[in-house]
């Protein structure tokens, strides 16, 4: 072992190990990060009368917002359109109730109060969020959210 160490092969032939193993796990890690955001989903979302609101306020998405293929802002202010973006495989499910949005995502549930919301003029890709009570929305791909508030 010590003439491994102190011969010019041995040290060579370590080093060719050591940087095969670091290119192994480079090339993994950059496989894993494509797929992870290949899937990216885009909500664009559109606040008519809705006063600011508090997106992600006390929510873990804000500080994931650093990685990249995620941008969930802190608000939406009143008559602001913005992108929400994050990859399909962070959340789970998107329940719609009556008097709120739950998301499913890293194994927490997340709630956003829909009180406020018209639930009639306010839609999801079109549909009235009305309609979608009681059910949870497909979210892959690109949608458009439009909120309208009583």
């Amino acid at each position: 072992m010590q003439r491994l160490l102190t011969d010019e092969r041995g040290i060579a032939m370590i080093l060719i190990i050591v940087l095969s193993v670091l290119g192994v796990v480079v090339v993994g890690a950059v496989v894993a990060g494509a797929v992870i955001l290949s899937n990216d989903v885009a909500i664009t979302v559109t606040n008519q009368s809705c006063g600011t609101w508090d997106v992600a306020e006390g929510s873990a998405a804000m500080g994931f917002n650093f990685l990249p293929g995620i941008n969930v802002p802190e608000q939406i202010a009143e008559g602001e359109t913005v992108l929400v973006q994050f990859p399909k495989l962070f959340v789970d499910s998107v329940t719609i109730t009556y008097d709120s949005v739950e998301v499913h995502a890293f194994g927490q549930t997340f709630t956003l109060g829909t009180s406020a919301v018209d639930m009639q003029l306010s839609t999801w890709d079109g549909t009235p969020l009305a309609a979608l009570v009681g059910s949870q929305v497909e979210i892959s791909g690109d949608h458009t959210l439009v909120m309208e508030c009583r």
